[in-house]
């Protein structure tokens, strides 16, 4: 299957031992996949260099830009390794949570067999009685009776099989780790020195914890920041969080255990508004096709979820465990495709979609307002509607006036060189509804901008940024790939010679 020349909607794909299989990697980038996620939780770094070289090779192969997302772990309290490397929890039986030492005493005995060791000693000093304890993701509930010399009594309220290194939620605690901790600095180096395009920081809890991991980052050329929001208190902080990171990341797992569960499908849609508003690329993930990790076809509720999320705005959707450790991961991201493509397809039939970028920055109070009423249909670029309130900046508004006139001139496409993600985010969070080429001479934006809601990176072969090369080189690559026909217009945009580096000029060129 021949990967799209274009799609606006990216898909990120989690690399693990199912990605190992000959040929797997080439197969996924043939289905669409734009970033490959590597998540430092699990697994070593021989692992994942070897599987980031593959991708490397992969994408080079293929002439696609793929962009290499490493997960820190951060703070995340995880049991230690079980015998078998499993245990079954009954529910209303007692489960005795102790660190590793205190395990090794007790062991495996008989005696000992509802113990669980834990790797945090610190969670367990400060676990009080009636607290809530989750586990796997929070299909396991604990409710802590007593905590005595280290030792904390839970009666098990909800069972199942928890597995070694399984995660640990305590969504009551005011037990606060900081970011980054000694573990991420350790995988911060090795994802520096595997030049990955996107750092993904957990458990981001303020700005701060961003800032702090910003400031190990070397000078020069650096990776992108993308904070995971999965913590409680990352919501009431959400908008400063996003004004400090490069990019934003749903993580639906920890932050359902974290907040009130019913209440995710709006959380989900403020975070990507917000994120819009801010230009501020954002990643929905976890469980987007959870049923694929064991069965061949996804759910109707799961299929109905990705597809509210590019409805809500969002850059890209992630997959986790189904090509992680999956049965069936080409034929995860071959679905993902197929729903993305139809979401899109019937939005372009007349669908309208909700908020553009300034009313939802209106609702959450963000600064970056532009575009209030746009509404989003697929395929061409017709942008319609009032548009009630004035980008922030000058560029900003040539930015917004290129992607409306591309929907006056019924445009293919709207080319522009660009230098920053930041330059790209800002005329991405528009949603023009053709493809945005973007040209760059940089290797680590060209597949940096592999994240982006619609865009087409494409790398300048040689030489400097001109507006002439740049109309070339996009003009090759649309008729190439079927995307215009010779005579149909395009809309440039490009830094005049008195514009220091910004753009600031619109063109409307023939192609």
């Amino acid at each position: 299957m021949a990967q799209p020349a274009w799609q606006r909607t990216k898909i990120v794909c989690t690399l693990g031992p199912a990605t190992d299989r000959a040929g797997v990697i080439e197969r996924l980038i043939g289905s669409g996949m734009d970033v490959a996620r590597v998540n430092t939780s699990y697994g070593d770094h021989a692992e994942h260099m070897r599987r980031i070289q593959e991708v490397r090779r992969a994408a080079r192969e293929s002439g696609q830009p793929v962009a290499i997302l490493v997960d820190l772990p951060g703070p995340k309290f995880r049991l230690g390794e079980l015998p078998g490397d499993c245990r079954k929890l009954v529910e209303g039986e007692t489960a005795i949570l102790v660190d590793e030492d205190g395990y090794a005493r007790v062991g495996d005995t008989e005696e000992g067999g509802n113990y669980l060791p834990v790797r945090n000693s610190e969670l367990l000093d400060a676990l009080r009685a009636a607290e809530h304890v989750f586990l796997a993701d929070g299909l396991i509930e604990l409710s802590v009776e007593t905590v005595v010399s280290g030792y904390a009594h839970c009666k098990v309220v909800i069972g199942g099989t928890v597995r070694s290194g399984s995660g640990i939620n305590l969504p009551e605690s005011n037990l606060d780790a900081l970011v980054p901790t000694d573990e991420d600095r350790r995988h911060l180096a090795f994802a520096l020195a595997q030049e990955a395009e996107w750092i993904g920081v957990s458990f981001v809890q303020s700005a701060a914890d961003i800032l702090r991991v910003r400031a190990l980052l070397p000078p020069g050329a650096q990776p992108l920041l993308m904070a995971k929001v999965e913590k409680r208190k990352a919501l009431a902080n959400l908008e400063e969080i996003i004004e400090a990171s490069d990019g934003i990341m749903v993580a639906r797992g920890d932050l359902g255990i974290e907040t009130n569960l019913a209440e995710i499908p709006l959380v989900q849609k403020r975070i990507i508004a917000t994120a819009n508003a801010y230009a501020r690329p954002v990643v929905t993930a976890t469980q987007m096709l959870e049923s694929m990790v064991e069965h061949e076809h996804p759910t109707r509720a799961e299929v109905t979820d990705v597809a509210n999320a590019i409805i809500d705005g969002t850059d890209a959707v992630m997959l986790s465990a189904e090509t992680a450790i999956g049965r069936f991961p080409v034929q995860a991201v071959e679905m993902l495709g197929r729903v993305l493509a139809a979401t899109e397809a019937g939005i372009q039939a007349g669908i309208k979609v909700g908020a553009g970028a300034g009313e939802a920055g209106a609702r959450t109070g963000a600064k970056a307002s532009a575009g209030a009423g746009v509404e989003a249909n697929y395929g061409r670029a017709t942008l319609t509607g009032q548009y009630t309130d004035v980008p922030g900046s000058s560029s900003d508004a040539v930015g917004f006036a290129a992607c409306k006139l591309a929907a006056q001139l019924d445009a293919r496409a709207v080319i522009a060189a660009v230098g920053t993600m930041s330059e790209a985010a800002h005329l991405a969070r528009f949603r023009p509804q053709v493809p945005l080429v973007m040209i760059t001479n940089s290797m680590r934006l060209y597949r940096s901008l592999a994240l982006v809601h619609g865009v087409a990176p494409l790398l300048l072969a040689r030489g400097s940024i001109e507006p002439e090369a740049s109309v070339n080189q996009a003009r090759e690559w649309l008729l190439a790939h079927g995307l215009a026909q010779p005579g149909d217009r395009a809309v440039l945009l490009y830094a005049s010679e008195t514009g220091k580096g910004e753009p600031d000029s619109l063109r409307s060129i023939g192609l």
